[in-house]
């Protein structure tokens, strides 16, 4: 964790200038927690960008975790999603310190995550809030999963999940595809949660959204988790690809 006196900070970039300061403040429980929390984040992971200050300030937000009561716990990672997720779209450069700092505070906020996810009391709370239970979910799919799974959902929202991006290695491509409706997909068969393992990512995602009745992400995820048959060329492969095809390609 680097001192947020150290020179570098003033290297690095967010969306506000002043995303220091509440840094500041969070550590040294000045203001309102939450909506310090709220600032930070959006200040991180604004339009979906991914900004360098994110892999430092991590750890930080990462030892200010375990200081929290659990409610406010989740709100932070609630929170932090798509800050965290927007790594996969600029990986950072392995061995340097900022991949370092990235990953160092990733850790410690995947193991609060994994503790959260399997407690009862979370669980039950997540069920009484269906806009929290959305973006927990998806905050830890982008610490526990496939970051790049994360993302692409968060992109998605965008399309309030219903409709997608779409491209084969043929040439065949649709910027406007109807996910929920189209006939080339094959949907994944996703299984119940037990609320205790998390080996799938398809079933203890799902299987999170549903603690809250959540009715807007879950129809999507059989087909995100599915498989595309190419309407032009008749290959099969999973949708991921087909997404992330497109957006690198067009």
């Amino acid at each position: 964790m680097i001192d947020l006196n150290d020179p570098v900070w003033g290297t690095l970039h967010a969306a506000v200038s002043s995303y220091q300061n509440v840094l500041r403040d969070l550590a040294e429980g000045r203001g309102d927690l939450r909506e310090n929390i709220e600032v930070l984040a959006e200040d991180l992971s604004h339009q979906l960008s991914w900004y360098d200050a994110t892999a430092y300030v991590l750890p930080h937000l990462g030892a200010l975790c375990g200081t929290l009561e659990d409610g406010d716990c989740v709100y932070l990672l609630a929170q932090l999603g798509a800050a965290i997720a927007a790594e996969a779209s600029c990986p950072l450069e392995p061995d340097s310190e900022a991949h370092r700092e990235f990953h160092e505070g990733l850790a410690i906020l995947a193991q609060e995550a994994r503790r959260l996810i399997v407690d009862p009391t979370v669980q039950e709370m997540l069920g009484q809030d269906t806009e929290l239970a959305q973006m927990f979910a998806l905050s830890a799919l982008a610490l526990l999963g496939d970051r790049r799974h994360a993302y692409d959902l968060f992109l998605l929202s965008a399309y309030c999940w219903q409709d997608g991006h779409a491209a084969c290695a043929c040439g065949w491509n649709n910027e406007e595809f109807p996910l929920l409706e189209a006939d080339c997909i094959l949907p994944a068969q996703i299984a119940p949660w037990d609320g205790k393992h998390l080996t799938d990512e398809a079933v203890w995602f799902s299987g999170l959204l549903a603690l809250a009745g959540d009715e807007e992400i879950a129809p999507a995820l059989p087909r995100v988790y599915g498989a595309g048959v190419c309407p032009q060329c008749g290959k099969k492969e999973p949708y991921w690809a087909w997404l992330d095809r497109f957006m690198e390609e067009y």
